[in-house]
């Protein structure tokens, strides 16, 4: 089951729940999910239902379809993505069924429900035993019949553990922190737009926060866009871009990057995301631009 949320100036119209597997959206009046903006085609996509998610394929629009700003044929799709069809923005969130009904108890449930019962009293019972058991009194060793007790002042140093390569041997392995991988996306670059006047190129680049953490840390998120001028070698130097303090963990927002020159000089930019000087996502247009700019350091 899924539901799709309308953005942006219709973001007050009632969300569009389904729960078939395969959903036509368009302007004719058969569609599941009609649309009369404009832009949209009578039958203008799908969205179906894999073995391993929910697919949005385009059905020969006119317009066609972009999911998270790109156009697309056929895109598999995850929650917080952004189709757009036409004129009109929707937002697709994967919602979980509810359980289903209380079905009646039969024989066999209610037997193993005994089961579980006399276990559980079994071990309070167990408990109940082992703390009304008197103890011998603190500090009288108790021999056992195996090694004799040894005093503080006598017991020999126990070998030191096996060191693991890369840990230094006085950090304590309990205290080993697992470092993050590169480009897991916890700051996600959901689309870069392009807008060209005649003496600039103006992105606008949407970044969505999706950190493994309580709170964000605006401070420790950086933005970084380098473009690359038609005729030079290489790329230009890195912009780092304002990032807001404020960053709220889960949600998305817009900074803006600016190339200084006619259109017709950018030959194209990479951007990159980092969070705590770890890279987590990266787009280059066009897409070879990525190999030729070494990831910079924030």
């Amino acid at each position: 089951m899924y539901r799709l949320l309308f953005q942006g100036r219709d973001s007050t119209r009632a969300p569009f729940v389904a729960a078939e597997p395969h959903t036509v959206i368009g302007r004719d009046a058969s569609c599941a999910l009609q649309l009369a903006e404009g832009g949209v085609s009578d039958r203008h996509a799908a969205i179906e239902r894999g073995r391993d998610g929910y697919y949005l394929r385009d059905l020969g629009s006119a317009n066609g379809v972009r999911v998270n700003g790109q156009l697309a044929d056929e895109q598999r799709l995850a929650t917080g993505d952004e189709i757009e069809i036409g004129s009109v923005r929707l937002r697709f969130e994967i919602v979980h069924e509810p359980p289903p009904g209380r079905r009646t108890r039969d024989a066999l449930s209610l037997t193993a429900g005994s089961v579980v019962t006399v276990l559980i009293v079994a071990q309070l019972a167990l408990l109940a035993w082992i703390f009304a058991t008197p103890r011998p009194e603190r500090g009288v060793p108790i021999d056992t019949g195996k090694n004799p007790v040894q005093s503080a002042s006598t017991a020999q140093p126990s070998a030191p553990a096996a060191a693991i390569p890369g840990i230094p041997p006085a950090l304590p392995q309990a205290t080993v922190l697992q470092i993050p991988s590169v480009l897991n996306r916890m700051l996600k670059i959901q689309r870069v737009e392009r807008a060209d006047a005649p003496d600039n190129v103006t992105l606008k680049i949407v970044v969505k926060a999706q950190v493994g953490e309580r709170q964000l840390d605006g401070a420790a998120a950086a933005v970084c866009v380098q473009f690359f001028a038609a005729g030079d070698a290489g790329p230009g130097k890195p912009v780092w871009l304002n990032v807001p303090l404020d960053w709220e963990n889960f949600t998305a927002k817009t900074l803006t990057a600016r190339f200084f020159g006619p259109p017709q000089q950018c030959a194209g930019y990479v951007v990159r995301t980092y969070y705590r000087k770890q890279l987590q996502d990266a787009v280059a247009t066009p897409p070879a631009l990525l190999n030729a700019a070494p990831a910079p350091t924030p």
